[in-house]
């Protein structure tokens, strides 16, 4: 009777450890922890084989050294359609949004008669903020689209904490499913057609085979990443295309080998750095967009998209291993009771990664939870330690450690950013930079040491956000010198703002247990002008101009060289 009562106690309390855990793993932090735990799986799996199909045509750092700043003229992507057609390409893809018209007609003429001639070329379309309304959706320039093989949206929309997992492979608008560009370059490439919907998956049909796609959320997929960007796919240079296609027709032998076009899908991007679009992924931080693209149409394609475990069985595993403590532990902290909950979870896992390397994904993570929640709280903080840690790795990724501020690293690929979005939308999006040098701070540090002037940066450094807006960036751009990108503003209130913050720093009482120390900055501010000739670097000079210039004419000052 006694061993009874204690077998239903145990299975109660291992049900009631479990249940909470269910509970709340729907909740914010449980989901950041379930994401780390299936990016594990890809880092442990490592590269897996991609369609050969599938071809990469990338505008690089050395393609715009050759040519020139970006955008091109479009007459080059003229050249490229009728080149990757005459080489035997089946499918185009430009990884570009073209939704404004060029500045030279002419050279829409031209990409669109190439377009039309080559019969395979499809662009993509973008709807805005999150919606599925067509008509607000940035589509290309009707010159441009009239020809297409054929279009879709672009939207790749990232989990809570920033990195790429779905991809939508469709949308519903009015009863309507419009494809994403992924799957309908798939569906033409395979000959297929959609002949079934549901919230679980997607049915593709062929003539040849029928896909089953299975859904996340009802019209997603979970993206079954290949490897990293490197060693994923075939990569040519868009000028080295361009180059060999002329030689191809004027009969001269080729530099590369261009066999591995003939019948291909070719996906054109730019992945200069600071151009492209960054996705960051279960294997790589800094990922191009295109390549999320190129792998949901290599999964489709050979059928290796990731097919997940349900709610019933997930829930199922999680009771399974939540209960399963209670039947063979005593309460003793023993090494062998250790071991034997250590020897579970590393068989439970060693499952997981074989059904995972066979495009089967179980939450696995709740499961491990709940059994090593069943065993000790002490288990449980240190699970939780853990995840908190891996939620700090992107914020320590792009800070500065002595001051908390953001690194120069991050600062330019933001600066990279703004710069695009104003060219795009030259109307409202100016920005502004402030250089700024800590006055005489080797003389500072010589003085007081170097402990006082890391008190005195860090200081400076929170004086300066809490004088600009939670929307400007502020860096450390190294040693005594930072920098403030003052988003959507004029030079005249960029100079009011570095006067601001000048006088803030003046004001301030750095003080320590022994001393006050006075500090003084010096400041050099310059705008975006707009214009070819304008670019990041043009615009970093002037600001380090104008702080040379401020320290020239007696420093604790601010100089611009811009006209006010």
């Amino acid at each position: 009777m006694k061993r009874k009562k204690k077998f239903l106690l145990n299975l109660a309390l291992g049900f009631f450890v479990s249940t909470i855990l269910i509970g709340v793993s729907g909740q914010g932090y449980l989901r950041r922890v379930e994401a780390a735990g299936y990016d594990l799986l890809f880092r442990l799996r490592g590269f897996s084989s991609f369609n050969p199909s599938i071809l990469i045509i990338q505008i690089t750092d050395e393609d715009l050294g050759a040519v020139g700043r970006w955008p091109w003229d479009r007459t080059w992507h003229a050249t490229m359609a009728m080149a990757l057609k005459d080489m035997g390409a089946r499918s185009v893809y430009f990884d570009i949004i073209f939704s404004e018209p060029s500045r030279e007609p002419e050279s829409d003429m031209a990409f669109a008669e190439a377009i039309e001639r080559a019969g395979n070329v499809y662009l993509p379309f973008a709807y805005q903020e999150r919606s599925v309304n067509r008509e607000t959706a940035l589509w290309p320039v009707p010159e441009l689209a009239e020809n297409l093989k054929g279009t879709g949206s672009i939207n790749v929309y990232p989990d809570i904490d920033g990195v790429i997992r779905t991809m939508p492979l469709f949308f519903r608008e009015a009863n309507e499913v419009y494809p994403h560009i992924a799957l309908q370059i798939a569906m033409d490439y395979g000959n297929f057609d959609i002949t079934g919907i549901s919230p679980e998956r997607i049915i593709l049909t062929s003539p040849e085979k029928k896909v089953k796609a299975p859904l996340v959320d009802g019209n997603s997929t979970r993206i079954n990443w290949l490897g990293k960007w490197k060693d994923t796919f075939t990569h040519f240079s868009y000028v080295e295309v361009i180059a060999n296609y002329r030689k191809l027709l004027s009969g001269e032998p080729l530099d590369i080998d261009i066999r591995p076009i003939k019948d291909s899908i070719c996906l054109v991007a730019v992945t200069a750095i600071g151009l492209y679009d960054i996705r960051p992924t279960p294997l790589e931080a800094e990922y191009p967009g295109v390549g999320a693209i190129a792998t949901v149409i290599s999964t489709l394609l050979d059928g290796k998209m990731l097919s997940v475990a349900g709610p019933f069985t997930n829930y199922a595993l999680v009771y399974f291993l939540g209960t399963l403590p209670f039947f063979f532990i005593s309460g003793k902290k023993s090494l062998r009771e250790i071991l034997a909950v250590a020897l579970i979870a590393v068989l439970f896992f060693f499952v997981t990664v074989k059904l995972f390397e066979n495009h089967y994904l179980i939450n696995y993570v709740l499961a491990l939870g709940a059994l090593l929640a069943s065993y000790t709280v002490v288990a449980t903080y240190h699970f939780v330690r853990v995840s908190v840690e891996r939620q700090k790795f992107f914020q320590m990724a792009v800070t500065d450690s002595l001051t908390g501020i953001a690194n120069v690293r991050y600062f330019m690929m933001i600066l990279n950013t703004e710069y695009l979005l104003a060219k795009r939308e030259p109307e409202g999006r100016g920005f502004c930079v402030v250089m700024l040098d800590i006055d005489h701070f080797k003389k500072f540090n010589d003085t007081y040491g170097h402990a006082v002037g890391d008190y005195v940066l860090k200081g400076v450094a929170d004086v300066l956000k809490n004088s600009v807006r939670s929307s400007d960036i502020v860096a450390r751009y190294g040693g005594e010198e930072m920098v403030v990108l003052l988003r959507v503003t004029d030079i005249r209130n960029a100079m009011r703002v570095a006067e601001k913050i000048r006088g803030n720093i003046e004001r301030f009482d750095f003080r320590d247990e022994k001393n006050h120390y006075k500090v003084t900055v010096s400041a050099g501010v310059s705008q975006y002008r707009g214009g070819e000739e304008d670019t990041v670097e043009t615009i970093m000079k002037r600001a380090d101009a104008g702080l040379y210039e401020a320290k020239e004419n007696g420093r604790n000052r601010v100089e611009t060289l811009e006209k006010l």
